[in-house]
Formats: C-alpha cells, sequence, structure tokens
C-alpha cells in the first residue's frame, strides 16, 4: 500500500490537522499551548526492525501507532491506539507490553477486527486500545510494543513486529499545592436521597453519589465513604461501589464513572446534616485547579433528640414558666369573655337559660359515666398490676420487659417494643443505638456479661440496617441467657465465692 505521502515526499495532512513535514525533513518548533494541541498524532507506519520469517504473497503486516496528546502532566492518563494492518486475515494475534519504569500500560480493548478499503484493496485492520499513564515529569519516548501473530493464508507464516520508538511525550510535572492530584478534562459529582419523604430515627435512608469524569477509569476516582463515616449524626453501610471505563465515541478521550450507595441510619429526631461533599481536581485544559461541590443538606428527622442527659431544653433557660401561660391565659380569658358579651345580646335569656341547663346536664353525664369507668374492678386490677411491677427490682423490670417481647418473631418489631418497655419501665431513653441500648441493659443487670450483651446488639443491628443473616430464635434464647435473673441472688453471690475461694491456692503454704 501506498503511503500517504505526496508526490514531493510529502506527508498529506489528515483532515483537521496543519500541514507537518517528514520525519527527516521536520523543523524543530515550539510546543503549543495544553489544551490548544491537535488532539491526535499523526500516523506514521513503520515496518519492524526485524523481517519476516516467510516471503508474504501479499503485502506484509504493518503497525500504526496514535497517542490521543502529546503533551500531558504526570498521573494523566491517555490513550494509546495500536493498529495492525494486513492484507490477509490473521489466524492469531498477540501483543506483548513493554517493561518500562516510566510508563504504565493497561489494556482497554483488542484485537478488534474490521476492513478498510484503499485505492482498490481491502486491507484487515486488527486494533489495539492501551491507558498510558506516565508516573514522572520529563520527556519521556515511548517504548516499543512487540507484536507477534500468524497469518491465516494457509500457510501459516509467523511474523513478529514491533512498533516505533520515535514517539516523544512531554509530562508537566505535579503541582504540589493540589492534593490529592487528579489531572481530568472535566468532573462532575452528583447525589440524591431516597426515603427522605417522612424520615425518622432509626428508619434507613438511602444516598447515591455519583461521579462523572473525563480523561480517568472509574477506578481513579475517589471514594466518599470515609469522609461520611466522620460523621456521627448517623450510622453509614456501604450498600455497593460501581466503577465504569469507557471510550468517547471519537475515540479521544477515557470516561469513567463511579457510583456509590450508601445506607444512612439517623440516630435521633431534629436536624441531620449530611456534609458537603468536594473533589479536588485539576483541570488539564486550562492549567487550574477547581472544586466539584455538592451542597450541604439538611433532612428534619421525626423522634426524640439528645439534649443534655435525655431532657428538653427550656425555651427560657432561668425563667419560670408562669412567665409565659400567664399572659397567654389572660388574653385567651379576655377574647372568650368578649365573645360571649357579643353572643348574648342578639339572644333571649330565656333561651340563653335553655342552652346552659343542657350543656350543664350533658356536661353532668358525661363525667357521671366517665366517673363509673373510672370505678370498674378491671381498671382497679391493672392499677394494683402497675404498681406492682413498678414495686419490683430493676432486673426483675428488665426480665418483665423481654418476656413481653418474646412472642415477635421480626426482629424489627422486637426491637421497638424492647424500646418503648424499657422507657417505660426503666426510664432508657428509646432514641438510644442498640449498641448503647445493651450497654444500659447489663448495666441493669449485674450478671449479665457486657461484651457478650455488646456482641449480641452487633449482631442484631447488622441484621436490620446491612442486611446480615441471622437466627433470631437462637439469638433471643442467648439475649434472655445474659438477663435472667436469680431467685436468691445472695446465695448465689455467696457460692461463687466459696468456689473461688476452693479455686484458688494459699498464699503462704505451710510445709
Amino acid at each position: 500500500m501506498p503511503y500517504p505521502y505526496n508526490q514531493q515526499g510529502q506527508q498529506q495532512p489528515y483532515p483537521g490537522q496543519p500541514f507537518m513535514q517528514p520525519p527527516q525533513q521536520r523543523q524543530p518548533a515550539p510546543q503549543p499551548q495544553y489544551g490548544n494541541q491537535p488532539p491526535w498524532q499523526q500516523q506514521v507506519p513503520a515496518y519492524s526492525q526485524s523481517a519476516p520469517r516467510a516471503a508474504f504473497t501479499s503485502s506484509p503486516p504493518r503497525v500504526e501507532v496514535q497517542l490521543s496528546e502529546t503533551r500531558v502532566y504526570a498521573q494523566q492518563t491517555l490513550l494509546l491506539t495500536l493498529r495492525l494492518i494486513s492484507g490477509n486475515n490473521l489466524a492469531s494475534v498477540n501483543a506483548k507490553l513493554p517493561p518500562s519504569g516510566t510508563m504504565v500500560f493497561t489494556k482497554l480493548e483488542g484485537p478488534t477486527t474490521h476492513s478498510r478499503g484503499l485505492n482498490g484493496q481491502r486491507e484487515i485492520v486488527n486494533q489495539f486500545l492501551y491507558a498510558v499513564t506516565p508516573l514522572k515529569a520529563g520527556k519521556l519516548r515511548v517504548p516499543a510494543i512487540e507484536i507477534e501473530g500468524v497469518i491465516g493464508d494457509g500457510s501459516s507464516t509467523e511474523f513478529n513486529l514491533q512498533s516505533r520508538t520515535d514517539m516523544v511525550v512531554d509530562v508537566q510535572p505535579v503541582n504540589p499545592a493540589v492534593q490529592p492530584w487528579l489531572p481530568l478534562h472535566g468532573l462532575s459529582v452528583q447525589s440524591f436521597i431516597q426515603g427522605a419523604d417522612k424520615p425518622e430515627a432509626g428508619k434507613p435512608l438511602s444516598l447515591v453519589i455519583d461521579i462523572s469524569a473525563v480523561g480517568a477509569t472509574g477506578g481513579q476516582l475517589p471514594s466518599f465513604a470515609e469522609y461520611l463515616q466522620q460523621s456521627g449524626a448517623f450510622n453509614l453501610y456501604r450498600e455497593k461501589s460501581e466503577t465504569e471505563g469507557s471510550v468517547s465515541s471519537d475515540g479521544r478521550f477515557l470516561l469513567g464513572r463511579r457510583t456509590e450507595a450508601f445506607t444512612l441510619v439517623p440516630q435521633q429526631g431534629g436536624k441531620l446534616l449530611i456534609p458537603e461533599l468536594k473533589v479536588a481536581w485539576w483541570n488539564v485544559d486550562t492549567d487550574q485547579a477547581e472544586v466539584e461541590t455538592v451542597p450541604l443538606r439538611q433532612l428534619i428527622i421525626k423522634g426524640e433528640s439528645v439534649a443534655s442527659a435525655g431532657e428538653i431544653p427550656d425555651m427560657f433557660p432561668g425563667a419560670s414558666s408562669l412567665v409565659l401561660w400567664i399572659p397567654l391565659i389572660g388574653l385567651f380569658s379576655l377574647t372568650i369573655g368578649f365573645w360571649i358579651l357579643s353572643w348574648l345580646r342578639k339572644k333571649r335569656f330565656a333561651q340563653v337559660v335553655e342552652e346552659e341547663i343542657v350543656a350543664v346536664t350533658g356536661f353532668g353525664m358525661r363525667q357521671f359515666k366517665a366517673f363509673l369507668v373510672w370505678l370498674a374492678p378491671i381498671r382497679r386490677l391493672q392499677k394494683v398490676r402497675q404498681i406492682f411491677v413498678r414495686s419490683l427490682p430493676r432486673p426483675f423490670r428488665l426480665w418483665f420487659c423481654v418476656k413481653v417481647v418474646e412472642g415477635e418473631e421480626d426482629p424489627e418489631v422486637w426491637g421497638y417494643m424492647l424500646k418503648f418497655l424499657s422507657n417505660k419501665h426503666l426510664q432508657i431513653p428509646p432514641q438510644l443505638p442498640l449498641k448503647d441500648l445493651g450497654e444500659r441493659l447489663s448495666g441493669v443487670h449485674s450478671r449479665a456479661d457486657r461484651m457478650q450483651m455488646q456482641e449480641l446488639m452487633g449482631e442484631l443491628e447488622r441484621r436490620l440496617y446491612a442486611g446480615g443473616q441471622l437466627n433470631f430464635p437462637n439469638w433471643k434464647q442467648r439475649f434472655r441467657a445474659q438477663l435472667r435473673p436469680a431467685l436468691f441472688p445472695f446465695f448465689q453471690q455467696q457460692k461463687r465465692k466459696a468456689n473461688t475461694n476452693r479455686r484458688l491456692p494459699k498464699l503462704n503454704p505451710e510445709f
């Protein structure tokens, strides 16, 4: 196939490229400003340094190499396209990446095969696509890529070629003021929350963060998992992290995407602040540092807020509540008085008396019915039962709560009922996380093992919020074993002390 040179030996310019002289006649030219250079390096086919082992019946295979950019920054990823062109189909082809301490080669695609026509002849093109990342600054030479293959014309002729070795990449140094260093052509960050219509304390929310970049793969983009875990207002569980990498339709840029999904569990009611998301990066087109941000988000969480030992803060610290209620009651009474006087002026006296008698009679009947309900025996028995439960020691009241929730088979319903009963009978705040609740319960029952309680509550928390597996009947049995009260704790303590004394040897044995 003829090379793309004119009659005078000069290379024909490609569409959209400036005219360039052949390598032997090319004059040195100053480097163009970054961002304005031609996007593709000119194609110059190069033959291998080693001749094929046998003569070919048609045009021998040749190699073409293109770089997406020739002036980049250190650790910036560029694309290298390698094409193996032959007149016949190939039975096999294999490209060996060169060992290089200054550049990292990553295979993206290939070989992909297609045919093209040139000057009435059909050519077979096997294309490879690589991501090249320079590791240090300077003028770096791209090492040769070795290609081995077998011609598929029935003769099984083997060949060995190498790509050109005169390609040089001008690598600019890293800017130490930008940390972390992320050289890209473009970057965007988006996030959205699912399940935030009626947020409640202890109810999971889904946070999805999507990062898209031009000039890197999804695996090179940062993750927000460690940054979000620094917030103590919610528990964070990562559901999934997906990365994607592809090449733009024109083959000039590497496109990457990272999608992360998290489960947020608010720990208390009130305002929940989801921190601002920031990604610092270096714009290689403008040679400037930029920051992509997602603004701070605020959610109002339904539930009790933790404020100074579980108490609701006073609206007027240091002042009596009468300062607020007396003016309100006076204003309300004055309004009602004016309304009654206005109403009486428009009615006759007898009609007013009749309406008042009916109203007083109805009120008296309702009060009498309420009194009869108050005298009902079942109500008295329930009151006695409540007094009896409140008079029990705290370990027995805790055991009463455990027995009440024993029949629940759903771990989530079981947890809500235990929090409710613990707050009612043991004055434990209901908005505590499960691990803190286990710590409080082990403090109520002195015989409970705190480490075992922490482990049990951790298993339940992973089951509720992280989708873990849990044998709930077996878990409840172990939970009851930790909180089961003793009928005669004094005698059991004496027995434990006696067993301890028998196990310990004498301090000063007599010989």
